[in-house]
Order: C-alpha cells, then sequence, then structure tokens
C-alpha cells in the first residue's frame, strides 16, 4: 500500500476531525493498517489535498 503525504499540521488536524490519536493517522497514512477506520483517513486525507506516494 502506498503512502499519502499531507500538508505540515494536517494530520494534527485530521486527528481532531476524526476524534482518534496522530499516531492512528500516522500508520494509516503510511498504510500500515487495513481497518475501515484507516480507510475513512485516508480517504479524508485525500480529500483535504493529501498525495499519494508511489514507490
Amino acid at each position: 500500500m502506498s503512502k499519502i503525504l499531507v500538508d505540515y499540521g494536517e494530520k494534527k488536524q485530521l486527528a481532531q476531525m476524526l476524534s482518534v490519536s496522530v499516531v492512528t493517522i500516522r500508520s494509516a497514512l503510511a498504510g500500515k493498517t487495513k481497518s475501515s477506520l484507516a480507510e475513512r483517513i485516508r480517504t479524508l486525507a485525500l480529500e483535504r489535498g493529501g498525495k499519494q506516494q508511489t514507490k
């Protein structure tokens, strides 16, 4: 799974919006988790301007 890169401060904003920890956001954006919450985090990050990094 590819990583999703977001602007500075966006991880904290996503965490506040979804009421989760920044660690949860970081894991989801790095592609380390595959839960429904992780999918929601990745989708929201892309909608808010995140970029998918391909290897």
